[in-house]
């Protein structure tokens, strides 16, 4: 019987007296572990370079890998002198385990992240950054959301903490595109570090981060202030990228910066201060005109336009005022967004339609508005171009219900994911919320319409009021109350729309029918 020897020479033995192997035998244990994979890596070439199963204490991050960035992979080690990477090898207790690679699909399922849950770029200027404020850029995604509006910043004012149940859920953002540019654009820079200086205040409050959340906030304004003078950088993607960024931070008044540094976390997100976020959102709509249609191809700047579109609709609603968006140039934009998947997405060809169908809605308002309270109401000819418009809004809305409907059956023997459902809701909630004031700008324009169109006003009131009672995901709040606003104005004005005053002379049906109409106007807009 043959043996098999053993070199003892080059296989040194350890003998332990105790539960806790010593340093040295555990240096020794991984001396021997690594000679042999030094010498495969000898014959493959490549000695010495970092092991990749091998994460650094400061770099660790217990987020999966997303496929198609190999970047991601693997993180530089330092060599000992020898060039052998085997020294700088964690100790095995502190052992960390390699990032497992996911798929897109899966990586968009997997939410709630952490604020360090993903790292979206190898960037080393990001990468500090975000080690420094404690915040992932791309958790704030839901930020850019369609829905984020002065009613978003007025709830926040009043709870804070809200601001953490946005955080961590995937939304398809330019933020996903800023780490990457990270350093190589000084507004850009600046208005990152402002962004996460602030973020980073509201969730630990304390006067030294508030006294940084002041000074990046000036650095950033300096900076986007120095490029916005430059008319060549002024029609940069990133620019663009630092207004946005800023309309996000600036959820206040702009004060001055001593200012900043005597007010708290409450009085920092203030919703009583949202001016200077207004002004901010107007800013970027003149960006974007100047920038004019042809300039967002890339997807870096379609996405920018995205996360511009519902703060100019939310906008325009509470001003008063026609949204540029519906002009065929700028639906063309926003058409281009479009993309098919297996899965409803924010850029499916259902929720781009969705939006769009919302575009006209300011400007139809508007307009009876302005005809409502002049003193030829009722003998005014674009009476009828008002119905025309407002029954084309309408029948959009209907047709998308539909669609929606069809969507919904056609994915019925299969599962949704959380992300698809929660879009779900809010799509469907938004269109019927849309649906019921367009059915009263209608009964305002048609009074031979009105009785019969309040009783589906009220359903479709009803119908918000009961999706409220569901289930919900933690963020939905940022769609849910002011879908519950609007129901609950139209029910309280529901008596007032029912009135039948056929029998009245003119003056009296106009002065009934101005009377109603300023009375639900007002109300939802909580103006005077």
């Amino acid at each position: 019987m043959s043996t098999t020897e053993t070199n003892t020479d080059s296989f040194a033995f350890i003998v332990s007296d105790g539960p806790k192997v010593p340093r040295s035998a555990r240096t020794m244990i991984r001396k021997q572990a690594m000679k042999d994979v030094g010498i495969a890596r000898k014959k493959r070439g490549n000695y010495g370079r970092a092991n990749q199963r091998q994460v650094l204490g400061s770099m660790a991050d217990a987020s999966p890998v997303v496929d198609g960035d190999p970047s991601n992979v693997s993180v530089p080690c330092a060599e000992d002198e020898s060039g052998d990477s085997s020294s700088t090898l964690a100790d095995i207790d502190e052992y960390i385990p390699r990032p497992s690679r996911v798929t897109d699909a899966t990586q968009r399922s997997l939410v709630p992240f952490d604020l360090l849950s993903s790292s979206m770029s190898s960037c080393p200027a990001y990468q500090s950054a975000r080690s420094r404020f404690g915040v992932e850029l791309s958790d704030l995604g839901v930020l850019t959301n369609f829905n984020v509006g002065k009613s978003t910043i007025a709830i926040i004012a009043a709870d804070p903490s809200r601001l953490i149940t946005l955080l961590g859920r995937h939304q398809w953002s330019y933020l996903e595109f800023v780490p990457a540019r990270y350093g190589h654009s000084k507004c850009l820079t600046a208005a990152t570090d402002a962004l996460l200086a602030r973020v980073q205040f509201v969730m630990s409050p304390n006067k030294s981060l508030g006294t940084n959340c002041g000074r990046f906030y000036g650095r950033a304004l300096r900076a986007l202030q120095d490029a916005l003078m430059d008319n060549k950088a002024a029609v940069e993607a990133d620019v663009l990228a630092a207004t946005q960024l800023i309309a996000l931070h600036e959820v206040g008044q702009i004060r001055s910066h001593q200012s900043i540094l005597l007010t708290d976390a409450h009085q920092l997100l203030d919703g009583s201060h949202s001016a200077a976020w207004s002004h901010h959102v107007e800013g970027s709509a003149r960006l974007i005109k100047y920038r004019s249609p042809d300039r967002f191809r890339t997807e870096y700047e379609k996405a920018l336009f995205a996360a511009h579109v519902g703060a100019v609709v939310s906008e325009c609603l509470v001003n008063n005022t026609s949204c540029y968006l519906k002009q065929p140039e700028w639906v063309n934009v926003f058409t281009s967004l479009k993309q098919d998947t297996p899965f409803l997405t924010d850029r499916s060809p259902l929720a781009i339609d969705a939006r769009l169908a919302m575009f006209g809605i300011p400007g139809l308002w508007r307009d009876i508005d302005e005809v409502v309270n002049s003193p030829g109401y009722y003998v005014c000819a674009p009476m009828d171009t008002l119905e025309s418009r407002g029954r084309q809004i309408h029948q959009a809305l209907v047709d998308w219900l539909e669609d929606y409907n069809a969507h919904c059956v056609r994915f019925s023997l299969v599962q949704p994911s959380a992300c698809e459902l929660s879009l779900r809701r809010e799509l469907f909630g938004a269109v019927i919320e849309c649906l019921s004031l367009v059915k009263r700008l209608l009964a305002t324009v048609c009074e031979s319409s009105r009785l019969a169109l309040e009783p589906e006003i009220q359903a479709l009131a009803q119908l918000i009021l009961d999706l409220q009672k569901q289930p919900s995901y933690k963020h939905s709040w940022l769609f849910s109350g002011h879908e519950a606003g609007v129901a609950y104005t139209m029910i309280l004005t529901k008596d007032q729309w029912e009135e039948d005053v056929s029998g009245e002379d003119t003056n009296v049906r106009i002065e009934a029918a101005r009377k109603r109409y300023n009375a639900w106007s007002k109300t939802l807009r909580m103006t005077d």
